[in-house]
This record gives C-alpha cells, sequence and structure tokens, in this order.
C-alpha cells in the first residue's frame, strides 16, 4: 500500500508534497481536498525566485536564482520535461541527471555531504561534480553543463 501512495501522493520529501505542502498521508484514512497551497519557488523552500529578466545562453534554461538554493543542498529541478538535480557544493551549482543509475531513485531528494549525493532508495553515493557513482564505480549519471548568468544558474540539456 505504500508504494500505491508514493504514486499518488508523491515522496514525503518529494516535488508534490512540497509544492502542495503536504507530505503523503501517513494512514488510509481520506485526506480533505486543500483550499490552497502555496506554488512555485516558495513552495519548494527556495530563498529566491528564478530571475524573469534573464536571456539564457543557447541551449540554456534558467533554473534557479544563483542565491535560493543555499551551499550544501540539492533539490530536482523539470526543465524540458527532463527531471535534473541541481546542486550547489562550495558555491558552485552542479546538475546531474535525477535518476539513479541503481533503482531509478530521485537524487534531487537525496543528502548531500561534501560533493557527494546519496540516492534516499537504496543509498548509492554519487559524486555531483562528475557524475561518478561511488558506490559501484562502473555506473555513473549524466552531467549537465551549468552557467550563471547575472543572477540566474542556467543548465543545458
Amino acid at each position: 500500500m505504500s508504494i500505491l501512495k508514493s504514486l499518488l501522493h508523491g515522496r514525503p520529501n518529494g516535488l508534490r508534497a512540497r509544492l502542495f505542502g503536504k507530505p503523503a498521508p501517513s494512514s488510509s484514512a481520506p485526506r480533505a481536498p486543500e483550499a490552497s497551497f502555496e506554488t512555485g519557488e516558495k513552495a519548494l523552500g527556495l530563498r529566491k525566485e528564478a530571475p524573469k529578466d534573464v536571456t539564457p545562453p543557447d541551449g540554456f534554461e534558467v533554473v534557479l536564482h544563483k542565491d535560493a538554493l543555499p551551499d550544501g543542498q540539492i533539490i530536482e529541478v523539470i526543465m524540458g520535461g527532463t527531471s535534473v538535480a541541481v546542486a550547489r557544493v562550495d558555491g558552485v551549482h552542479y546538475a546531474i541527471a535525477n535518476t539513479c543509475a541503481h533503482a531509478g531513485g530521485p537524487l534531487g531528494d537525496g543528502k548531500l555531504a561534501g560533493s557527494t549525493v546519496t540516492c534516499p532508495y537504496h543509498g548509492w553515493k554519487y559524486d555531483v561534480t562528475t557524475g561518478r557513482c561511488l558506490t559501484d564505480t562502473s555506473a555513473s549519471v549524466k552531467t549537465f553543463p551549468v552557467r550563471i548568468v547575472g543572477d540566474a544558474v542556467c543548465v543545458q540539456l
């Protein structure tokens, strides 16, 4: 039943839970619909909204304000229909595929320690600066180029 709840309501720390402000219900009791909910950067706990007046380089998309993501944090963003995990390590932003090579876990929901993110599903570890898997050296996740333009973090798919 918990898999069904996760599919319907999202993971407790996942994007849907953050957007709607509520984690998945802990019991099978029906939940009343929410009258209102936060959206956008505020719902995700980000400090600043992504700049709207920045023209990113060709092939890049603006995903965050450069100061929105605190150092030592990682977050999932959706761009061009692709889920990407954006991390900030020692003031530098990195972007990797949000899907763990082991079992498809959401790396953007993982724990970031230094430059290492731990997948919340089975604990596989990845270096966000290179995409290399530290748990199984034959595995890796895709990395994406990141550029800072003005106050915007821009990522290229």
